[in-house]
């Protein structure tokens, strides 16, 4: 720390650097902690802790005041050797400066603070003899006195002159407002705005200030004594408690030594006796493995003698396994290669059957071509006779002629006029059916695998007239509301839980709806009141519908709906109607299908690989017919003491037929129902299974990698699930 004795050589750069800039003071301003810094640093720091203002070296808290920084304390005598170290500098860089007298530039000589100018040689000489400026003498820091190296903080506090009054710039203030905050007046200003304030000579209150100072800072060396002598015999305690810690740490290395010789001892006499008892632990170890090696040995080889003979035992067995397993295989491989050869005939006899209609309609149609060729040769030649009497300017030719021409011509118009041999016909061939032979037959349940109660349905009593299912598991319900005027869609699971549900529109109150699966989680649906054809998107809930009647021109009720997937179309069969109406993937009407007189009224109906199977009410018969409606075979009914008529049909996976027959038509009743399987080729009688259920439509259904057969019933909101399981 720099005192007033403190020569000014001696103080180092650092010292006037403040420590938040690293730069030299500018405007310092004292904490209360008297350390120092720039103004504007201060500033900085009051903005970046938000008011919270700490010493950055000490971390004493400071009171900021409203004005930030510049409401702090002025440092002045940082400012005194700040201001020195400037001129000390300008003197010893010979740096040129402007006379303050003359206005030469030069080197200066001297600084006056009084004038606060830098003098050359001259006029530092005039104001060393010049009575005028005999003040300004004790105010002169000659270059001398720089280079002397001895000038001490007092002797340049003692060229500081005393500051002018603000208020009366021309006079010097040699007095103190207390009032203002020890502000230097000077004595005008007491008869002004500082007149009734409390004020001071500023010598006498310099000097009271020093000696009030001179006590405290007596009473400052005398604590600092008391703690440089409490350091000092603090100090020499921890010579003596380190001296004692070092005769305590001897003392116990000594009786280390002792007690550690006492231990090594014993501990030499132990891992003797525990060498003796390892040995005895070994050689007992050796005997005992010598004896457990040849037991082992023993039973490795009654073990080697019981693997070979088990060896024995498990090849005859695979050898067995194998001779039966190429005895099954050969069974199957021979009904395989059998059915080969049957479909191969069948192909054979197809192509023999196909070429023999070929070489018939071939002739036929040249025939046909002869015959018309000739036709248009006589319509020719009747044309260019008729035009050239037509262009005729002789009217006695047109009079004898043309009546001939019209005589001739009226057996051809009228020939004309008659119906054209269909040429399509002649594109027809007959229907090859190729067949591998009986389907497998499937043992049904007799009982339900599952019966549970459809949720929402079995508790708002609607009614279920149709389900179908699709190969990735979705299950549709449809039917009527009984009292409402609308139709259901309901999707549903197996655990009978409601999945989506949607309502449509319906003339009537419990209109019948039925549905069956066409494409990509679609349904194809029917409703019986209005004869509206729909298609339903499992996947997103939506549906939009055609109304049959207004495409085909015709009134009708539908009872009956299926689709064909692999064609691309729908379709429908109408209560007491003998044709099928087929419609396309945009429910556009294409074509109508007629069916045999036997078959009157389809009340369900399903598409199986290119075959029509249709369960008719007015017939009590099922009937499988091709896509023109041509009929194949009638399905054998089941044997039963009482009279049953066909209620369902549905199709499986493998392409077996499945038809419901029932005893009781229209009556939601328990009763003994028939479940039978077709073979889908001759239309044969496969199963016949009886169970007793509410008669409802049924459809297939692949769940858990096997196929069920879905019943529901037609009232009462009931699911039954039947179990289907092949031969084995």
């Amino acid at each position: 720390m720099a005192t007033a004795a403190t020569i000014l050589e001696d103080i180092d750069d650092k010292f006037c650097q403040c420590c938040l800039c690293f730069e030299q003071f500018k405007d310092p301003r004292q904490l209360p902690c008297l350390h120092r810094y720039c103004g504007r640093c201060l500033d900085k720091e009051i903005e970046r802790t938000h008011g919270d203002l700490k010493c950055p070296l000490c971390q004493q808290e400071a009171d900021v005041p409203e004005d930030g920084a510049q409401g702090l304390k002025k440092d002045f005598f940082m400012n005194e050797i700040i201001e020195f170290l400037d001129i000390k500098k300008s003197f010893q860089d010979e740096e040129k400066h402007e006379c303050g007298d003359c206005s030469k530039i030069v080197r200066a000589r001297s600084y006056c603070f009084k004038c606060s100018e830098f003098l050359c040689d001259g006029c530092h000489e005039y104001h060393m003899t010049k009575k005028s400026l005999k003040e300004h003498r004790p105010y002169l820091l000659t270059l001398e006195d720089v280079k002397s190296k001895n000038l001490t903080l007092q002797k340049l506090s003692s060229l500081k002159q005393a500051p002018m009054c603000k208020t009366h710039p021309d006079d010097v203030s040699r007095l103190c407002c207390k009032t203002c905050g020890n502000m230097p007046i000077c004595t005008a200003c007491t008869y002004g705005d500082h007149q009734s304030h409390k004020v001071e000579d500023a010598i006498s209150l310099a000097r009271g200030t020093k000696e009030e100072l001179r006590s405290r800072l007596a009473t400052l060396k005398e604590s600092r004594d008391r703690m440089e002598r409490l350091v000092e015999q603090r100090s020499k305690l921890i010579v003596d408690v380190a001296e004692e810690a070092d005769r305590k740490i001897a003392e116990i290395n000594h009786s280390a030594d002792d007690v550690l010789g006492k231990l090594g001892n014993d501990l030499k006499i132990v891992r003797g006796k525990q060498s003796v008892a390892s040995k005895e632990m070994t050689d007992k170890w050796k005997l005992e493995r010598q004896h457990r090696r040849e037991a082992l040995e023993e039973k490795i080889e009654s073990l080697r003698k019981e693997h070979d003979r088990l060896e024995n035992k498990y090849k005859n067995d695979l050898e067995a396994n194998i001779r039966k397993s190429n005895e099954t295989y050969g069974k199957e491989e021979s009904k395989l290669v059998g059915k080969q050869t049957s479909v191969q005939k069948q192909a054979q006899d197809g192509k023999a059957l196909i070429m023999n209609e070929k070489e018939n309609k071939v002739d036929q149609a040249k025939v046909a071509f002869d015959t018309a060729n000739m036709t248009l040769e006589r319509m020719q030649n009747l044309i260019e006779t008729g035009s050239n009497i037509i262009v005729s300017e002789n009217n006695w030719t047109v009079i004898h002629n043309a009546d001939r021409v019209c005589v001739a011509s009226e057996p051809l118009i009228q020939e004309l006029e008659g119906e054209l041999p269909e040429v399509d016909k002649v594109l027809e061939y007959s229907q090859v059916r190729l067949s591998v032979g009986r389907a497998e037959e499937m043992k049904i349940s007799d009982k339900p695998l599952i019966e549970v109660a459809i949720e929402d349905i079995k508790r708002k009593d609607w009614l279920i007239n149709g389900v179908a299912a699709a190969p990735g598991g979705t299950v549709v319900i449809t039917g009527g509301t009984k009292w409402q005027k609308q139709a259901h869609i309901s999707v549903i699971k197996l655990d009978g839980k409601m999945s989506k549900q949607k309502l449509i529109a319906s003339n009537m109150s419990g209109t019948r709806c039925t549905c069956a699966y066409f494409r990509n989680d679609e349904f194809a649906i029917a409703t019986y009141c209005n004869a509206n054809i729909g298609l339903y998107n499992a996947d997103n809930n939506s549906y939009h519908s055609t109304d049959l009647r207004t495409v085909i021109n015709k009134e009708v009720k539908v009872w009956c709906i299926t689709a064909d997937e692999s064609n691309d179309q729908i379709i429908v069969g109408c209560q007491f109607d003998p044709v099928l109406y087929v419609l396309n993937g945009k429910l556009q009407f294409t074509r109508t299908i007629n069916l045999q007189r036997i078959i009157q009224t389809p009340w369900d109906i399903v598409v199986n690989n290119g075959t029509i199977i249709i369960c008719c009410a007015s017939s009590e018969s099922a009937y499988a017919v091709n896509m023109e409606g041509g009929l194949l075979h009638e399905l054998s009914k089941p044997g039963s003491r009482n009279r049953t008529v066909p209620f369902s049909v549905c199709t499986s996976n493998n392409g077996s037929v499945y038809v419901l027959w029932v005893e009781q038509w229209f009556i939601s009743v328990v009763q003994d129902c028939v479940i039978t399987q077709y073979n889908p080729d001759d239309g044969s009688l496969l199963t016949t299974t009886l169970v007793r259920a509410v008669p409802g439509w049924m459809a297939a259904a692949e769940t858990d990698g096997a196929e069920k057969l879905l019943l529901p019933s037609c009232d009462g909101g009931m699911l039954r699930v039947y179990g289907l399981e092949g031969d084995q």
